[in-house]
């Protein structure tokens, strides 16, 4: 089992770095919500910071891993479309005072912070009034095991708990749908059968290699009715 916080960065970095398509496919799915200037919540080594750069969107990257937080300064920190922080989500002051962004794009990033709830508060605060969020979250209490804890998750949300904290938040929810849903027995036979502290680059890698198919079935045959994770677009 991954044991302390540098662990849970490595395993972190290895499923961005192994699954570049199923990125691109999350971004792909709500970019058209997000505004011109946007604040990456938990940037993590900068997967959807770049892809927000690639559509010559200006970026807040804001992280609050050391390791992960030089990684962004490697990659991004000769940008002019790019401001890197260091901070905590869910400080209870408030988030480094940065300007106000049009949106706000939070993905696997909530089930690692224990005070979810003041770190949405925290994201709302820093866009602008009518300015949106994009959130994702790992769907599914009953499918929380060794990998969630590996990987430093506090808890997977049901549907309700998502948007009930949403809105306690003070957001307003527009639309949410599940996303993935072909990767849901990956996960239970990975981390519940199998007993794994990670997908394993194995996995990891012939999942992304399908994304292009699988991408296509869930689109015309699920339509957002089932996944490994849940996503809402909000309002301020």
């Amino acid at each position: 089992m991954v044991s302390d916080q540098r662990d849970i960065t490595e395993a972190l970095r290895d499923i961005e770095g192994d699954m570049p398509r199923l990125a691109s496919w999350l971004y792909g799915s709500v970019s058209r919500e997000l505004g011109n200037r946007v604040l990456d919540a938990g940037a993590g080594i900068g997967t959807y910071t770049a892809l927000l750069v690639q559509d010559q969107r200006s970026v807040v990257a804001l992280e609050n891993d050391p390791l992960f937080v030089d990684e962004l300064r490697r990659r991004f920190g000769d940008s002019s479309l790019v401001s890197i922080y260091q901070g905590d989500l869910a400080d209870s002051n408030g988030l480094p005072n940065f300007p106000h962004v049009d949106s706000a794009l939070c993905l696997n990033v909530l089930e690692h912070i224990e005070d979810d709830l003041q770190a949405l508060r925290n994201m709302r605060e820093r866009v602008r009034p009518d300015g949106k969020l994009v959130a994702l979250a790992p769907a599914y209490p009953w499918l929380y095991n060794g990998m969630d804890q590996a990987l430093g998750h506090y808890r997977r949300y049901s549907k309700s708990s998502f948007l009930e904290k949403l809105k306690a938040s003070g957001w307003t929810v527009e639309r949410s749908f599940y996303f993935n849903v072909f990767s849901v027995l990956g996960w239970f036979v990975a981390g519940s059968i199998l007993r794994r502290s990670r997908p394993g680059g194995d996995l990891a890698r012939v999942l992304d290699l399908l994304i292009p198919l699988l991408s296509f079935l869930e689109r015309h045959l699920v339509r957002g009715k089932a996944g490994l994770s849940l996503v809402a677009v909000c309002r301020r």
